[in-house]
């Protein structure tokens, strides 16, 4: 997850009024399958918490019924523990302790199973990094160790494939080359475009440690496709917008990618904090 280009006008540039109408910064929320190099999730927004959980519940809607990852990393921002714990959290009551008092409320834990470290990166005055030290969320050191033994792809805590995966993409599309005039200026052609060069990357790219395309790793493909043979795929439903749809603005890249009705509330219940307030996370009730 990382920060995209700007559309419309540069964050620099951008007032109150222009913010509200959806310019400046856009961010690509991606969630990245190590084992495959795939992107299994992106999601378009402003960096918020409520971008964060949109990406991690359409997560958990590609995952099996019930399934909960084994081990995500990912960097130092704080929303990520509130929408895993949101996303994947279960309902706990504190046993009542002896005395009067009204009964404990129901608090968010995080899943048995899921293991969550993140990567504290400290920098410089200048912005350059001079320390990376991993910092272990939700788990345990033992369940952290195993995760790590098992793992086909790396023996330790680290952000780098998707940071690899950054630079790929933004090589590959100038829309989110850094410092330039190429940056979006409409937000549909943005997202379009985000869409088109990472699927392009995932049936049409072979990473060099790999020798297969993410999508021949994840049976999706039986070789190695063209950009023409992928320009000629037709997805089993799916019908291109018309020039009237696409001049009117109704196509999915001109609707916005986190819908509110989307999100998830817990009323009458909060989180628990004793498990991440070593990061410093200041997170907020639900509900």
């Amino acid at each position: 997850m990382r920060n995209g280009p700007s559309w419309g006008k540069k964050e620099a540039h951008c007032e109150a009024a222009d913010k509200e109408q959806g310019l400046g910064e856009c961010w690509d929320h991606d969630i990245l399958d190590v084992a495959s190099r795939a992107v299994i999730v992106r999601v378009h927004g402003p960096r918020t918490a409520e971008t964060v959980q949109c990406a991690m519940l359409e997560l958990k809607e590609r995952l099996a019924p019930g399934h909960v990852p084994g081990l995500v990393t990912t960097d130092e921002h704080s929303p990520y523990v509130e929408a895993l714990l949101v996303t994947f959290g279960q309902s706990h009551r504190p046993a009542r302790t002896p005395g009067p008092g009204a009964a404990k409320k129901v608090v968010l834990v995080p899943a048995s199973e899921l293991v969550y470290a993140q990567i504290d990166k400290q920098r410089s005055a200048s912005g350059r990094v001079e320390t990376v030290e991993p910092w272990l969320v939700f788990g345990t050191p033992a369940q952290l160790e195993q995760r790590l033994v098992d793992s086909p792809a790396s023996s330790h805590v680290n952000t780098a494939f998707i940071e690899r995966a950054n630079g790929s993409d933004r090589h590959r599309n100038p829309r989110k080359a850094r410092k330039v005039l190429s940056f979006s200026k409409q937000g549909a052609e943005h997202r379009a475009m985000s869409w088109l060069v990472m699927v392009l990357g995932l049936f049409c790219w072979v990473p060099r440690t790999l020798r297969q395309t993410p999508a021949m790793i994840l049976g999706k493909a039986g070789h190695v496709l063209t950009i023409g043979e992928f320009l000629h795929l037709r997805p089993q439903g799916f019908h291109p917008p018309t020039w009237a749809d696409i001049r009117a603005g109704n196509t999915p890249f001109h609707r916005s990618e986190v819908p509110s009705e989307r999100l998830v509330h817990w009323p009458g219940k909060r989180l628990i904090q004793r498990s991440f307030k070593h990061l410093g996370v200041n997170a907020r009730g639900l509900g």
